[in-house]
């Protein structure tokens, strides 16, 4: 039957993932048709960067889904097959809950904080303590990638397209990312 391999564990896991982020991705793109049509001087309207988004959302979903499935084949393409095993049994390891609840609950305090803190005393904190959550532990390595990320996101954002990125609103902390968007611009 054309259809008995679709409910593998191996196949309608990732097909379920790819599919609840294609929906997402739908739904987003219905709501950018209430954007405004143009914008100033910008010839493609509001909705362009959104619907950029989108798609890498959608081209993002698919690849990974290749890839999970690409994967899956050569798992079962080269694992022996005993008789004491059986057939459906996972060979996945246990989901662990926490670290799962972790990698959601850190950038939500990281949005929250944002317009408390500001773009720029509070992304470099969250950058190297999610990376440092996610696994890593050589420090050179952690802070290379944050400067790296933290520098390219300031260069494009705030130097060249002149973003207002949130400066916080404590004293304190809007003082010094006041200080720190003069100096680099």
């Amino acid at each position: 039957m054309l259809t008995s391999h679709l409910s593998q564990p191996s196949v309608l896991k990732p097909g379920l993932e790819m599919m609840g982020w294609l929906a997402l991705a739908l739904f987003f793109y219905i709501l950018t048709f209430g954007f405004a049509d143009e914008v100033g001087s910008f010839a493609w309207g509001a909705a362009s960067w959104p619907r950029g988004v989108i798609l890498t959302i959608v081209i993002g979903a698919v690849f990974q889904f290749y890839l999970q499935l690409r994967q899956a084949h050569r798992l079962k393409s080269f694992a022996p097959l005993s008789e004491e095993t059986p057939e459906d049994s996972s060979s996945e390891p246990p989901i662990d809950y926490r670290r799962a609840i972790g990698v959601f609950l850190i950038p939500l305090v990281y949005l929250l904080a944002l317009p408390r803190i500001g773009f720029y005393i509070a992304t470099p904190v969250f950058l190297a303590g999610f990376i440092y959550y996610l696994g890593e532990r050589r420090w050179g390595l952690i802070l290379g990638v944050t400067l790296f990320i933290y520098g390219l996101v300031n260069l494009v954002f705030t130097k060249l397209f002149y973003v207002a990125l949130p400066t916080g609103i404590w004293p304190g902390f809007y003082d010094f990312s006041n200080w720190f968007v003069t100096a680099i611009r």
